[in-house]
């Protein structure tokens, strides 16, 4: 009897440890490799995508990469949604019109921010200008990179600081190769620019007259943007999403540790010079965003609704993989 009952007791301490186990198990690994396509766009914010390759974190979760060669983030976009690639990693201000136009057809995950310790946007001035503060930019030219969102952001900045365009401020875009030749050489007074043109410029002589302007003058933390997969990839291969989840969230917690590291690859895979990529600031990546950080985003989107950025309001909630349970 006492045998017996021994047994039973082993029985249910052995169904009840497998249970345990069973519920603290990490996302289960793929059995196969999944080949991924991503346009590869040397913007600073696919970064981690670079660290998890080379340091083997998408091999572990039985992830391949296969890089396309895109001449601009304009392209990358034409090629995602045109079916070309399974992931890609862009601003907001390019994702969510693509939601407007096709509701549903997209999922968003593992957003970006830039936070003001570590302040990624510029404006900038040649070493002899005479402009002192942004304040001084009355009847003054400002550069910036091509595009609608990049325009709007510098007219918000513009807004903040009482100037208006083009009565006080005319505003100059061109493309993003030309921006520091284009101070430098002076096409225009100032430069509203981001990494890694302004530490590119601060190392040609440039003059930072503010850091930190995304942060100080349109939102704190400034949530630039994130990755998206296709819908019907995500409801296709979920394991595959959950997958790259867990190599991008190592790749995150890698990033903040291994600086000197980081920057060695930021260096060798953006074609940036060293000395550049050592003062370049990084990024923050979330692999799980909180209800906080959705809150956050979602003010970021409203924004853009705004401005006419988008021609609908959306809910960027509902659009996230990967939300943090709480």
């Amino acid at each position: 009897m006492k045998k017996a009952l021994l047994l039973i007791v082993v029985m249910v301490v052995v169904v009840v440890a497998a249970f345990v186990v069973t519920r603290k198990r990490p996302p289960v690994q793929t059995e196969k490799t999944i080949t991924i396509r991503v346009p590869d766009t040397q913007f600073m914010g696919i970064m981690p995508l670079y660290v998890a390759e080379e340091k083997g974190f998408f091999s572990k979760w039985g992830i391949a990469l296969q890089w396309i060669d895109v001449k601009d983030p304009g392209q990358a976009g034409r090629v995602f949604f045109s079916d070309g690639a399974d992931f890609f990693m862009t601003t907001f201000a390019n994702l969510l019109p693509a939601e407007v136009r096709q509701p549903g057809t997209i999922r968003l995950l593992y957003p970006i921010y830039e936070s003001a310790k570590e302040p990624g946007s510029y404006i900038l001035v040649r070493a002899d200008s005479r402009i002192m503060k942004p304040e001084d930019l009355r009847g003054k030219t400002l550069g910036t990179y091509s595009g609608p969102s990049q325009k709007s952001y510098a007219l918000m900045v513009l807004r903040k600081l009482g100037l208006k365009e083009p009565d006080d401020v005319r505003l100059v875009q061109v493309a993003s190769s030309a921006q520091v030749q284009g101070l430098l050489g002076g096409s225009f007074d100032a430069l509203f620019t981001v990494e890694p043109y302004g530490s590119l410029a601060i190392s040609k002589g440039a003059r930072p007259i503010a850091s930190a302007v995304r942060t100080t003058y349109i939102s704190s933390p400034f949530w630039l943007g994130s990755g998206v997969i296709h819908t019907s990839f995500a409801k296709r291969q979920p394991k595959a999403v959950e997958a790259l989840l867990a190599a991008l969230e190592q790749a995150a917690e890698y990033i903040e540790t291994h600086d000197a590291e980081t920057r060695e690859i930021l260096a060798r895979r953006t074609n940036t010079e060293p000395v550049v990529a050592q003062r370049c600031a990084l990024y923050t990546w979330v692999a799980h965003p909180t209800a906080q950080y959705l809150k956050q985003i979602q003010k970021h989107a409203d924004l853009l609704f705004a401005e006419k950025l988008i021609d609908k309001a959306i809910n960027v909630t509902d659009l996230f993989e990967g939300r943090a349970r709480e």
